[in-house]
């Protein structure tokens, strides 16, 4: 077999010999580039995207780190503010206190404490109060107070309306809360 095609390789013409060779380079570099260029072209390809995407990612964790980062400073902020395990805090005094030094206590018509579990570990404690008949500076003296407590304490909902006989008197309802690590 191999004699034959000797021997007919002899017979051929020069240029038919240099179209031969052409394209056998040219199928040769075609099965080439179909066998390991292609793959290799079509892998960078793909890591390339992939590499793209896990910058994305990368700029993405550092976005969170910086929130987590943010929110632990926080988190670490409130619960200095929080009172201290051994330390026996009641709302519900701390709250009659700061009525009795904003001359807002005998306008007190219901004062309704309230204790709930939150979840991780922390305990919510609200209190309802109610007041009649009190005047815009008491009610400012109080929320003052309310604002300046040596823990950290929240105005969750405030409500205060006019009296109708006379507008100087006001009616307020006011949720105060507190967090405290149960």
């Amino acid at each position: 077999m191999m004699q034959t095609l000797r021997e007919r390789w002899r017979q051929v013409s020069p240029r038919e010999r240099v179209i031969v060779l052409v394209g056998g380079v040219v199928v040769a570099l075609s099965l080439l580039f179909v066998v390991a260029i292609d793959p290799l072209l079509a892998k960078l390809d793909r890591l390339e995207r992939q590499a793209h995407r896990k910058q994305k990612e990368i700029e993405e964790l550092a976005l969170l780190s910086r929130d987590y980062a943010v929110k632990r400073d926080r988190l670490v902020e409130a619960e200095g503010r929080l009172p201290a395990p051994d330390h026996q805090f009641s709302l519900l005094t701390f709250m009659e206190e700061a009525a009795t030094k904003a001359g807002a206590r005998e306008w007190i018509t219901a004062m309704q404490p309230q204790v709930q579990s939150v979840a991780q570990g922390y305990q919510e404690t609200a209190v309802d109060l109610r007041l009649e008949g009190v005047q815009l500076p008491e009610l400012l003296a109080l929320l003052v107070a309310i604002d300046q407590a040596p823990y950290n304490l929240q105005v969750r909902h405030l409500q205060i309306r006019p009296k109708y006989d006379n507008a100087i008197y006001l009616d307020a309802t006011l949720r105060v809360l507190s967090y405290a690590k149960s």
